[in-house]
């Protein structure tokens, strides 16, 4: 019997933990909003939830963060994001029981004080340079208690685990029966996720399940199943086995995974970001092409400057709105000048809530990444009732556009992209049904489509023995 798609979700009882690096307003683009949102909607299926960072920064920073990020609605309460060195400075004794006595082994490198609120050393982290494996070290962390050096941990990864597993000691909101649930973590960062299946003291707790979720394509250009991956992907690709699941944002990029390593070589699930609430109808500005992402090459908005004067030879009243910001913007106004198109662009720069200002009046948004995760904001725009052009690049694209919404074309080709831009503004009829078709693909991605694929992937793992 299939599932009611309009049945409550419920995602399986367990106490959540949400690890990523750090979370701090305006960084990190859609990796920051996708990790908060994501925890909004597991609270909303009942969920026990917490957010996690392992940033080693000052609580007063902290603080604001969690401050801001109530303010603008992504966070439910301050508590509800813990930091490793805020909790090491507040209550100590989770690092006192899992410190091994004695002196620390000899280190070669700097070391970084980290101080309570009233100066005292609590942890001393070494300052591992020049490697790009650094949180894999097992130089020591060195654990102070009034003064006195007490004993260490090996490395980040030894931190990190001591941590989570007092974490995972503490009683939960399922725990009023007299039973623990258990303890689920979803982990979104690569580097943290490598450190919790190393080996190594004080191991991660038994009854610790980790699903590691996936935010960015894994492959190096041509960007193609079998090519080249960078250092980082492959020695996370060496120890993906040992995670209780691995969560993909797309099909696609879960089927080239599996299409190089073989089915059976991860527990690999598909929950993909969630759609936002279909919005009303929005005023578009005719002919205004609307572009939100980072100004980086990996973001090709060269292509779109250098499709333009096509677009606005065949669609006069044609012109670009770029939210964003980033190294290549001088660059690229050098470019629009060098066009003849620069009374046409508008360099919004950085704005604090640039979706909700761009699909006011978006009349399409144009997508020419060289590769993706599943970017949010075509996400973004289908709900808000905004056409999409996209380049067919991995990934996400083609899986969100699926049900209609937007228009495909084909990866880095120019004249392509200029020609569906022109299809989309000039033809009002076809707009519409873009427009209409991304609504309703929408209101089927939504949180609850999401949820239902994420407490399937729980399920899985709390139902089979742990890998490690």
């Amino acid at each position: 019997m299939g599932v009611d798609p309009d049945a409550a979700v419920r995602l399986p009882p367990a106490r959540y933990l949400v690890l990523a690096s750090r979370l701090v307003p305006d960084l990190d683009g859609g990796f920051t909003i996708s990790v908060l949102r994501r925890a909004l909607d597991m609270a909303a299926a009942g969920a026990d939830v917490t957010l996690l960072t392992v940033d080693p920064g000052e609580t007063a920073d902290h603080d604001a963060h969690r401050a801001e990020w109530v303010r603008r609605g992504l966070l439910g309460s301050a508590a509800g994001l813990r930091n490793l060195f805020d909790d090491a400075r507040s209550d100590p004794s989770w690092l006192y029981r899992a410190a091994i006595p004695g002196p620390a082994p000899a280190s070669p490198w700097p070391t970084r004080a980290i101080t309570d609120d009233g100066g005292a050393t609590v942890l001393e982290l070494p300052i591992v340079s020049g490697n790009a494996a650094w949180h894999l070290t097992d130089a020591p962390v060195r654990v102070y208690d009034g003064g006195a050096m007490i004993g260490w941990l090996p490395g980040f990864g030894g931190l990190y685990r001591a941590w989570l597993n007092a974490l995972g000691a503490e009683p939960g909101d399922d725990a009023s029966d007299g039973h623990s649930a258990p303890v689920v973590v979803l982990c979104e960062a690569r580097q943290i996720g490598e450190t919790l299946v190393a080996a190594g003291e004080p191991a991660l707790d038994a009854g610790i399940r980790v699903l590691h979720t996936t935010h960015a394509c894994h492959v190096l250009s041509p960007f193609r199943w079998d090519s080249p991956m960078d250092a980082a992907w492959e020695r996370w690709f060496e120890v993906a086995d040992r995670f209780d699941g691995v969560l993909w944002l797309t099909s696609s990029q879960r089927d080239d995974v599996e299409r190089r390593f073989g089915e059976s070589r991860l527990r690999s699930f598909v929950v993909p970001h969630p759609a936002p609430a279909v919005s009303a109808s929005t005023d578009p500005v005719a002919g205004r092409i609307v572009i939100l992402n980072s100004l980086i090459p990996r973001k090709r908005v060269d292509h779109v400057l250098r499709a333009l004067p096509a677009v606005r030879a065949a669609v006069p009243a044609a012109h670009l709105r770029v939210y964003g910001d980033g190294a290549a913007l001088g660059e690229l106004r050098a470019l629009a000048a060098e066009l003849g198109i620069d009374d046409a662009v508008a360099w919004t720069g950085h704005v604090a809530d640039p979706a909700t200002q761009a699909w006011a009046s978006a009349d399409v948004l144009v997508l020419a990444s060289t590769n993706e995760g599943q970017p949010l904001v075509v996400l973004e725009a289908l709900a808000a009732g905004v056409p999409v052009v996209a380049y067919d690049m991995p990934y996400g694209p083609r899986d969100t556009l699926a049900r209609g919404g937007g228009v495909l074309v084909d990866d880095g080709d120019v004249d392509a992209l200029a020609a569906a831009l022109i299809d989309v503004l000039s033809d009002r009829e076809r707009r519409a049904e873009l427009a209409a078709e991304g609504r309703a693909a929408a209101a089927r991605m939504d949180a609850a489509a999401s949820m239902r694929a994420l407490g399937d992937a729980v399920r899985a793992a709390l139902a089979s023995p742990a890998p490690r």
